[in-house]
C-alpha cells in the first residue's frame, strides 16, 4: 500500500506531465503538472482530444501516429500544445505504448521545452551571423571572395549543365591609390562602400552578385547573361558610379570618380581559373587603354599597368 501511495505522490508532484491517451487520442488521465501547464482542469481535458490541444494534428496525423505507436512502442517527439488561454508551448514528449487491461494507451511524459527552444533559436541565429560575416566583406557589406567563389563554383556546374553563357565583370576603381593618398583613408572607406553598393544593386537586379574582389577590385557574376548583355550591365555600373559625383582631384582621367571594367563572357566547357584570368586580362586592358572605359573580347595586351 505504501509503495502505491509513493506511486501516486510522485505522478502528482513531478513537474513533466504525465498524460495518458486512448487510441482515439482521448485524455484518459493526467496528472497535476499537466494541468498547471495546460490550464485546463483534469475534467476538463477529459472531454478534450490531442487534436484539440496538439495544433499539428488532426484526425488523420493522429491514425498514422497511432499506429506509429502500436508499431514502435516507444519513441520521442518534439510539437506543441495550445493552453486553455491559447499559449503555444512547444514539448518535447516520450511515447510509450501501454496494453493494460485488455485495452491499448499512449502513456507519454511531457515536458515543457520552451527555455531549450529559446537557446536553440539564440543559437541559430548566432550561427547564422557567424555564416554571414564569414562571407560579407567588413567593409561594404556586399559579398566577399569567399561568397564569390563559392556562387561562381555552383553557378558553373549549372551553366555546365543547361548550356548557358555566364558572364563576369572585373571593375576596378580608377586611381584609388592617389585618391587615398590625397583625401584619406577615411574618405577611401566610404567611397568603396559607395561603389559596392550601386554595383550590388545593379548585380541583384539581373539575378546576379557582386563581391569585393579585394582592394579596389569588384566582380560582378551574371548568370545567363551573354555577351551583350554583359557589356550593358558593365556600362550601367560605370553610369552609376559616374552618377554618385565623388569628388576625386588628384585622377589622371575626370574630376570624379570613374572605373574601369572588363567583361568576360564563358560557354562550357568552364574552367575556373581560366574564368578568371580571362576577365583579369580584360580589365588590365581597359586600364591600358586609357581607363574609365569597358572593355569585353580577347585580350591582346601583355604586362598590367600601374595603378
Amino acid at each position: 500500500m505504501r509503495r502505491l501511495h509513493l506511486t501516486e505522490a510522485t505522478i502528482e508532484r513531478v513537474t513533466d506531465m504525465i498524460i495518458w491517451l486512448d487510441r482515439d487520442g482521448r485524455y484518459v488521465f493526467v496528472n497535476a503538472a499537466a494541468c498547471s501547464l495546460l490550464g485546463y482542469t483534469a475534467d476538463e481535458l477529459s472531454r478534450l482530444r490531442v487534436v484539440d490541444v496538439d495544433p499539428f494534428f488532426d484526425d488523420e496525423i493522429w491514425r498514422e501516429h497511432w499506429r506509429d505507436i502500436v508499431e514502435r512502442k516507444s519513441f520521442v517527439i518534439e510539437t506543441v500544445n495550445t493552453t486553455k488561454d491559447g499559449t503555444d508551448i512547444p514539448i518535447e514528449v516520450t511515447v510509450n505504448y501501454v496494453d493494460f487491461d485488455g485495452e491499448e494507451y499512449n502513456c507519454s511524459i511531457v515536458r515543457d521545452i520552451t527555455e531549450r527552444k529559446v537557446v536553440e533559436s539564440r543559437l541559430l541565429a548566432l550561427n547564422e551571423e557567424i555564416t554571414r560575416l564569414s562571407i560579407t566583406d567588413d567593409l561594404t557589406g556586399i559579398a566577399n571572395r569567399r561568397r564569390f567563389d563559392a556562387v561562381l563554383a555552383d553557378f558553373v556546374d549549372n551553366h555546365a549543365a543547361t548550356g548557358d553563357p555566364l558572364s563576369i565583370i572585373m571593375i576596378d576603381i580608377d586611381h584609388f591609390k592617389v585618391f587615398n593618398d590625397h583625401l584619406g583613408h577615411s574618405a577611401g572607406d566610404e567611397c568603396l562602400r559607395q561603389v559596392a553598393s550601386v554595383l550590388d544593386r545593379i548585380a541583384a537586379a539581373r539575378g546576379g552578385l557582386a563581391a569585393r574582389y579585394g582592394g579596389e577590385e569588384f566582380l560582378c557574376l551574371l548568370p545567363r547573361a551573354d555577351e551583350a548583355a554583359a557589356a550593358e550591365v558593365a556600362r550601367q555600373c560605370q553610369i552609376a558610379v559616374a552618377e554618385l559625383e565623388i569628388a576625386h582631384p588628384a585622377s589622371m582621367t575626370a574630376a570624379a570618380l570613374t572605373v574601369s571594367a572588363g567583361v568576360l563572357t564563358c560557354r562550357r566547357p568552364f574552367d575556373i581559373a581560366r574564368i578568371l584570368t580571362g576577365v583579369d586580362a580584360q580589365l588590365y586592358r581597359a586600364k591600358r587603354e586609357g581607363r574609365n572605359r569597358v572593355v569585353h573580347g580577347p585580350d591582346t595586351g601583355s604586362a598590367a599597368p600601374s595603378t
